[in-house]
């Protein structure tokens, strides 16, 4: 059965303070504000090498450093810092082929490129920077359609929470197919989150999924 959450055996990050500190999240997109870190064209679709923001490069350089270093992608198509400080309802985090949004404006991915993901699930990437370690949760549907974020046609079941040890800030999610959210914790407000995509190097990612799922066998959802 496909792993949906995993935490990954990596190091704690040791500058979590600063990119608190510096986190603005001037975009307002679904539940959160966003602070986009690499460059991205909302007309293109997903596939491509990104390049790193100049304010990333001056904001985060400890962030973009570790995740260059620690996670096993070849390049890096999005990443972003994200905070929300509200309920976020069950969502699933893949792109489509062809639907753009109801605003038109979604990036669409590319044919090979949601195959790479499909390929190399659980392929989503992402860090705590700070927050509640066991309000995330991974959920299902009895109903599921196919036509894109019809969600008042879908009912919730299987509500399952997920757990981030405190010896990695690290974790890994299936990307597509697999409906998950976040529980708003009293006083949580300051909660952060990195969110990496790109193109993995599968022998690297499938190394660090196997031991980390070796070392944290207790906390993986499936």
């Amino acid at each position: 059965m496909m792993i949906r959450y995993l935490p990954l055996d990596t190091p704690k990050f040791k500058y979590k303070d600063k990119v608190l500190n510096a986190f603005d999240g001037p975009i307002d997109f679904a539940w959160w504000k966003e602070e986009e870190l690499t460059e991205r064209v909302r007309g293109e679709e997903f596939e491509s090498e990104k390049c790193w923001t100049e304010s990333a490069l001056e904001k985060y350089p400890e962030l973009i450093e570790y995740i260059t270093k620690e996670f096993p992608f070849k390049y890096f198509v999005y990443v972003k810092l994200f905070r929300a400080n509200v309920d976020v309802g069950p969502h699933e985090d893949g792109n489509y082929v062809e639907f753009k949004g109801f605003n038109k404006n979604y990036n669409t991915i590319s044919k090979s490129y949601l195959q790479h993901q499909l390929d190399t699930e659980p392929c989503g990437y992402r860090m705590i920077i700070k927050g509640n370690r066991s309000s995330l949760y991974m959920c299902d549907y009895d109903e599921y359609t196919d036509e894109p974020f019809v969600l008042q046609t879908w009912k919730l079941i299987g509500k399952r929470y997920c757990t981030i040890p405190e010896t990695t800030d690290c974790f890994a999610l299936q990307t597509n197919n697999s409906p998950h959210g976040v529980d708003k914790i009293k006083d949580d407000n300051d909660r952060l989150l990195l969110f990496v995509i790109g193109k993995l190097d599968n022998e690297k990612h499938n190394a660090l999924i196997d031991r980390s799922e070796d070392i944290y066998s207790e906390y993986v959802v499936r």
